[in-house]
């Protein structure tokens, strides 16, 4: 009879477990690495996310802001005030009116809206306005969210050192109304913020303190 060959012979299952286990260790690496670049991508995109809420939200106020004839004082930013938070003005017409309206959310997460009236006819009570940005941080620590600048206020307490390194800043005196907006967005692991002060060029030191806009701030 025909002897057998034996240079095609079966593995050992030695060798079949020493395959397995690096083919396990492979497998592990591989996965890893997907779910990284995974959770990478999705705190991109919630980062991206994030960044054009605010984007959007400066481009309005920026239209709204920049030409507005009269801003109230904010109300309820103490850091102890669990919001809704509000702040009015008027545009150059002193007889249209807006209103900023940080509402508090689950979470700790606000929605800001944008709100618009003809002087004398308020909106009514629960009016829902226009959304600028949502998931909106309203933690203590991020208050206050609006700030009023009055004529002749001196905000910059602090000096700035400069390239040159002459300190800058204190000297500085507004000769109009100014607001200034801290918001910070939060979406997933993503967040962003604005931290930044509008120059009403509309007013001036005649301004007075009082406008009928103020109609439109709900009563507490």
């Amino acid at each position: 009879m025909t002897r057998r060959r034996t240079d095609d012979a079966g593995a050992s299952l030695a060798e079949l477990l020493v395959t397995l286990a690096v083919m396990s260790v492979v497998m592990v690496l591989f996965t890893g690495a997907i779910v990284q670049i995974y959770r990478t991508v999705n705190a991109t995109e919630a980062l991206s996310d994030s960044q054009n809420e605010l984007s959007r939200a400066f481009q309005r106020f920026d239209r709204e802001l920049r030409y507005a004839s009269w801003i109230a004082d904010p109300s309820n930013q103490d850091a102890t005030s669990t919001g809704p938070w509000y702040v009015e003005f008027a545009g150059p017409d002193p007889t249209t009116c807006f209103q900023l309206q940080l509402m508090p959310g689950a979470q700790n997460k606000g929605v800001l809206r944008l709100l618009t009236w003809t002087r004398g006819a308020p909106l009514p009570a629960g009016t829902p306005g226009q959304t600028i940005a949502s998931q909106v941080d309203t933690t203590a620590a991020r208050r206050p969210f609006f700030e009023k600048q009055a004529y002749g206020a001196t905000p910059y307490a602090s000096p700035t050192a400069t390239p040159s390194g002459g300190p800058v800043g204190t000297g500085f005196q507004s000769v109009f109304q100014r607001l200034r907006i801290k918001l910070t967005t939060r979406s997933g692991a993503g967040t962003a913020q604005i931290d930044t002060t509008f120059t009403a060029l509309n007013t001036t030191k005649d301004t007075p303190a009082g406008n009928g806009c103020s109609e439109g701030r709900p009563t507490p």
